[in-house]
């Protein structure tokens, strides 16, 4: 998989779990804000699993790609619906079966 730099790639490899979105040019980035979040709503423990995660706005329907260093950190969410995946082929699979943009009306 593809980073954005070295940093990420550590946070990725061996740092806590953490939140990693796509950035323009197709590498993970870590997110601080979404990590935070996360973690304020499952603290843990938490198993080092990459996992993929489409999570669609509930308001808008607005499908993103999320990568989540621990399955059980983005479990749900009060504005989100999730759908997990072990890797990430599957997951991009069912992104572009969604469409572009990725809006989903409905909730899978």
């Amino acid at each position: 998989m593809d980073y954005c730099s070295p940093f990420d790639e550590a946070i990725a490899a061996s740092g806590p779990p953490a939140v990693f979105l796509r950035d323009h040019e197709g590498g993970w980035r870590f997110q601080a804000t979404w990590s935070r979040d996360l973690w304020g709503r499952a603290p843990g423990p938490h198993e080092h699993v990459p996992t993929f995660v489409l999570a669609r706005d509930r308001a808008s329907g607005f499908v993103q790609l999320v990568m989540v260093t621990s399955p059980t950190l983005l479990v749900e969410h009060p504005r989100l619906d999730l759908r997990s995946f072990d890797n990430l082929a599957d997951a991009e699979e069912a992104l572009a079966a969604i469409g572009a943009p990725p809006i989903a009306p409905e909730p899978w």
